[in-house]
């Protein structure tokens, strides 16, 4: 496959659903007044000789691009006369949607990251009113609120809308734990472990190959036959415990967060894993065996996991026996949120047909289909009530007592993160310094602080924010 395989749909007549019918009764009533829901005068109608090609760029594995495709089928049966040309980019992303923007060609619908570096390239169209007049999405209790307005709103304008929300939490070989008498990780965040038992539990679960634990004479942490945890060094997952520590990424004042004590006490604790109590393999250990952490954890060369709640939909194909839990805390509960955004293009010449792809991303049914793969978690508050979450927890997908970590866990202590303006840029920076610190060469507190990274990205954070003040 291609970096960049092209898929173009058909009509594919499904059942509309609630919110679609709302949808386009009111822009029926709309059309028949002579103007648009905007008090603009209303488009010229796609007569049914007529079609209408959009495009939509996004990324994500071969299973996401298949429910994707399942999505894009299901707005085409519903809105006859448009088509979607859907981009899928699986490497390196952000560089080719950026040149296709410089380029002039870029997709009447993309997803973003981190919405504020296309807003600030003046890329993404601002859907504000839009968003307003929806009679499903601009109702006050649709979203997760306030995280839905703070990710997707710059300066008080709406330029896209969340996907969903996705979140680390831990993933366990179930027949590991049982084996070592462990009782596993619950879903219940009131039953959180602390950061103490979740390094007692790594000693009881890393076994070498003679038999020893970590702290027993002779064990030996080059000869390791089973990991008890792994925990990922990148920005999602290392600052979900520091979240849980009470420290910061970024703020929206446009500063960095490392420089709480907080923030480098909990990093550190991440390297110690390894470092000091012996327990998770280096960084880049499953890597030289040739398997990611997913596999690792079926074929039981680790026992627990912290990954992002998108892997569940790989990892439940997997074929072994594995359960849920939510993260450990050192002082309080937390995980990170986020997700990418669907935004339109400024430059789009189909700005009706492009925002009725945007508003259908945004939907309950097309939501359902990619959070009953176990790829997404829900953004609408209606997903998450008890009748809500029926209609998509999924049997051999979802671990019993999933929804907790949903309706409980993300809603209650999850932090969804701030992506400023200069995001890539200065998180290349933060990585590159916490390199050392991974493999015991400096300590947080040298890398990031007496190293002078912080300062350093926060100036680069300073001048970035120029670039929105005018939005």
């Amino acid at each position: 496959m291609t970096d960049q395989t092209r898929y173009s749909f058909r009509l594919s007549h499904l059942r509309p659903t609630r919110r679609t019918l709302l949808g386009n009764a009111a822009k029926l009533g709309a059309a028949a007044a002579g103007t648009s829901l905007l008090g603009l005068p209303a488009p010229r109608s796609t007569s049914a000789q007529e079609s209408v090609q959009i495009s939509m760029m996004g990324w994500g594995s071969p299973l996401e691009q298949e429910n994707v495709e399942k999505g894009l089928q299901s707005f085409e049966g519903q809105t006859p006369g448009v088509t979607v040309e859907w981009i899928h980019v699986p490497d390196d992303y952000e560089t080719k949607l950026k040149t296709a923007i410089a380029g002039g060609t870029a997709p009447d619908v993309f997803w973003a990251t981190n919405m504020s570096d296309y807003v600030a390239l003046g890329a993404v169209m601002d859907i504000t009113e839009r968003v307003q007049a929806d009679p499903v999405l601009g109702a006050p209790d649709y979203f997760l609120q306030p995280q839905e307005s703070d990710r997707a709103t710059v300066n008080g304008k709406w330029f896209g809308i969340g996907s969903c929300w996705v979140a680390p939490h831990l993933y366990y070989n179930a027949d590991l734990l049982a084996e070592a008498g462990v009782t596993p990780p619950s879903n219940d965040p009131a039953q959180t472990w602390t950061w103490d038992q979740f390094i007692e539990v790594g000693r009881q679960l890393t076994i070498d190959n003679s038999g020893k634990h970590p702290g027993e004479d002779g064990f030996n942490a080059d000869d390791v036959r089973q990991w008890g945890v792994s925990w990922p060094t990148n920005a999602i997952h290392r600052n979900a415990l520091v979240f849980s520590n009470g420290g910061a990424g970024y703020r929206t004042d446009y500063t960095c967060g490392y420089d709480m004590p907080e923030s480098i006490e909990a990093l550190q604790a991440i390297a110690d894993l390894t470092l000091v109590h012996q327990v998770a393999p280096a960084p880049a250990a499953f890597e030289q065996m040739g398997m990611d952490a997913w596999t690792a954890l079926a074929t039981g060369n680790v026992a627990i996991i912290c990954d992002g709640s998108w892997a569940l939909q790989d990892i439940a194909k997997l074929g072994f026996n594995f359960g849920c839990g939510v993260l450990p805390m050192m002082k309080e509960p937390a995980t990170s949120m986020l997700a990418h955004c669907h935004v339109v293009s400024s430059a789009t010449q189909h700005p009706e047909e492009a925002w009725k792809l945007l508003a259908y991303l945004s939907s309950d049914e097309y939501q359902l289909g990619l959070c009953q793969a176990g790829l997404w978690l829900p953004s609408h508050t209606s997903l998450l009530t008890a009748d809500g979450q029926a209609q998509w927890l999924t049997e051999g997908v979802h671990p019993e007592g999933y929804g907790q970590l949903v309706s409980d866990y993300v809603l209650n202590h999850g932090v969804a993160l701030f992506y400023p303006v200069g995001f890539s840029e200065t998180d290349k920076m933060l990585t590159a310094a916490l390199d050392p610190v991974w493999i015991g060469d400096m300590t947080a507190q040298q890398a990031l602080i007496d190293g002078g990274v912080v300062e350093q990205v926060n100036g680069v954070l300073q001048e970035k924010q120029a670039q929105i003040a005018s939005v």
